[in-house]
């Protein structure tokens, strides 16, 4: 009896170390999150607010309810010419032991769980300051071997008087396998969610160093996109890569001058990761990035007196502002001078750039999209207010044409069918003119639509949205 009385001993020590000893020694960390807007904090739902009123009281009670069920199993322990308890009855101290120490864990939990999450700024402006958890594998087992509920149950087998064999210690571990096993792979085979209509329902949306992820649905942020060291932290651009949940972004510098690629990765849950580097650091500012459907990625970039296009494997001189490919070997370049009824394509075989024929426009034009049929969606004028899909040089249709505001950015879902479009619903002073439109439309100051280009119907995402939409 004396294993078990020494266990339920250091199970009310560590009960008591966890109460008061702990809080000595923890670190003291002020954040401080400032916002521009009200920050508007959910409250909890009165389920939450049980569990932690419960949790709270439990926490405080726990030494104590320990140390009564450790004087219940000294005091029922088995003595010479005692008959022998129910099996049931002599495990019942050990069974209430591992329930007061389990509890508080499980009611904080239940208590984060039924919480609403805060808003995403507050969320990120806590994870930027507060120091990140230890997920280190022998840190972790030390810390449950070294738990009251660890303490528990070492003290109910010493009672019972059991020794463990070698194929109950086998039997335990394939267990533990099993249960762990049971809790990562539903969320390991589990792909991206969707939206009705069969479109990603999370996007990559915000400008310069602030991008995040949006769920389409709820029109929430769902998780900001993390830098990859320090000094690449600001993100330019991010597109879609071949597979779902993945991407290509570059990264430049704090001072804009020098970027590199990575690989991004796509949870379930909308978080980000970044992955592989795809290239050394490169001088210059970042202006187009581009992913072909065999997976090849090209990119464009402005140094102070040049201009480069380039794959991983080699660059030409070229301006390739907004640069789409075209074919598995050919991009087009929108952003390079060339005559009225022409588009600049280049050969990344030969490295030649040719001009190839193009639909006339009659206003300013953006950057062209180019779908996976080979068909090219332009948004044209100034401000530009309209979508229009080619076929070669034929127009197919006009597949938007706003009244008001201005189209700021446009993203293809996988599929090619449905379009993410950026509105600024603003006009500034410039806009306002005659030879411009329309004064700002009122209301939202901008909004994200989803766009169905075959059937033209049109679904406003939730909420005010950045009018700049980077990846879908």
């Amino acid at each position: 009896m004396r294993k078990a009385t020494f266990f339920w001993s250091a199970a009310v020590l560590l009960s008591l170390w966890e109460l008061f000893g702990e809080p000595m020694f923890a670190e003291v960390t002020t954040v401080v999150c400032t916002s521009g807007a009200p920050l508007e904090m959910p409250p909890p739902g009165p389920l939450a607010e049980a569990a932690e009123f419960l949790g709270d009281r439990l926490t405080l009670l726990e030494p104590v309810l320990l140390a009564m069920a450790a004087s219940w199993a000294i005091r029922s322990r088995v003595r010479p010419g005692v008959a022998m308890p129910g099996r049931a009855l002599a495990a019942s101290p050990a069974v209430l032991g591992l329930a007061v120490a389990l509890l508080p864990t499980a009611l904080a939990e239940a208590e984060d769980r039924l919480s609403p999450e805060p808003p995403l700024w507050w969320r990120e402006c806590l994870e930027a300051q507060l120091p990140s958890p230890s997920y280190a594998v022998p840190r972790l087992l030390l810390a449950w071997l070294l738990s009251p509920a660890a303490m528990v149950v070492l003290a109910g087998i010493a009672g019972a008087g059991i020794r463990p064999r070698l194929t109950d210690l086998r039997n335990a571990g394939t267990a533990a396998v099993a249960i762990v096993l049971a809790a990562l792979l539903p969320g390991a085979l589990a792909g991206l969610p969707d939206n009705a209509d069969g479109t990603p329902r999370y996007a990559v949306v915000g400008g310069w160093d602030m991008p995040y992820v949006l769920d389409l649905e709820s029109g929430e942020p769902v998780s900001r996109l993390p830098g990859a060291t320090r000094t690449y932290a600001r993100y330019d651009l991010v597109v879609r890569d071949t597979e779902p949940g993945h991407y290509v972004a570059a990264l430049t510098s704090p001072t804009g001058r020098y970027f590199r690629l990575y690989r991004l990765t796509m949870a379930p849950d909308g978080r980000v990761t970044v992955g592989e580097r795809l290239t050394p650091t490169l001088e210059g500012t970042v202006n187009g990035l581009a992913v072909s459907s065999e997976g090849r990625i090209a990119y464009s970039r402005m140094t102070d007196g040049d201009d480069y296009v380039g794959t991983l494997e080699r660059e030409w001189p070229a301006s390739g502002h907004g640069l789409q490919w075209l074919d598995a070997r050919t991009l087009a370049l929108p952003g390079h001078s060339v005559p009225v009824k022409t588009l600049a394509a280049l050969d990344v075989g030969t490295g030649e750039i040719r001009n190839v024929a193009a639909p006339a426009e009659h206003e300013f034009t953006r950057p062209l999209l180019v779908l996976p049929d080979g068909r090219q969606l332009r948004a044209l004028g100034w401000p530009t207010r309209t979508l229009v899909l080619h076929e070669g040089t034929r127009l197919v249709k006009k597949v938007l044409a706003l009244d008001c505001g201005h189209i700021e950015s446009l993203a293809l879902a996988p599929t090619g069918r449905h379009l993410l479009v950026g509105v600024d619903r603003e006009a500034e002073e410039m806009d306002r003119t005659p030879l411009a439109g329309l004064p700002p439309c009122g209301g939202a100051a901008s909004q994200l639509l989803r766009l169905d280009l075959e059937s033209g119907d049109a679904r406003v995402v939730p909420g005010e949205q950045e009018p700049w939409v980077q990846a879908w």
